[in-house]
């Protein structure tokens, strides 16, 4: 089975699990764990259970941003070979791994990909020709 983990700062993970369940439905397979704040406890050592727990399992763990603190916490688990790290998360990213992991033989390879698909979402609309009927509103 593969299984989703969004760790973020504060409570990003859970506005990106609010919005993954509103757009693709309820996702039984996804954790959250929001990091640093006062209603919830250290997350690593839950997520290492976690893990632990499940050695017959594959994880995918998303993480907020590369070199900050909840991604260098959890980059010794990559030393598991059920264990994917990937950090930058953000919506589109999301999506694309829930929809295509799951059913990939290639974890690691599907996760590259949706890597430079998530890229392409990201855009600086004010470069973008705009429509001239767009221009009338």
């Amino acid at each position: 089975m593969k299984r989703f983990i969004l760790a973020t700062h504060a409570y990003m993970s859970k506005g990106i699990k609010s919005s993954l369940d509103l757009i693709l439905g309820k996702q039984d397979n996804v954790s959250v764990y929001c990091a640093y704040t006062e209603e919830e406890p250290f997350f690593k050592p839950l997520i290492v259970k976690e893990v632990e727990d499940h050695p017959e399992d594959e994880f995918v763990i998303m993480t907020d941003l590369f070199g900050g603190s909840v991604n260098n916490e959890l980059l010794e688990l990559t030393a598991k070979e059920n264990v994917h790290l990937v950090t930058g998360t953000n919506l589109i990213l999301a999506m694309s791994i829930l929809l295509t992991c799951p059913a990939s033989d290639d974890v690691a390879d599907t996760i590259r990909g949706c890597i430079e698909e998530a890229r392409t979402g990201i855009v600086y609309c004010n470069d973008m020709e705009i429509d001239s009927d767009l221009d009338e509103l």
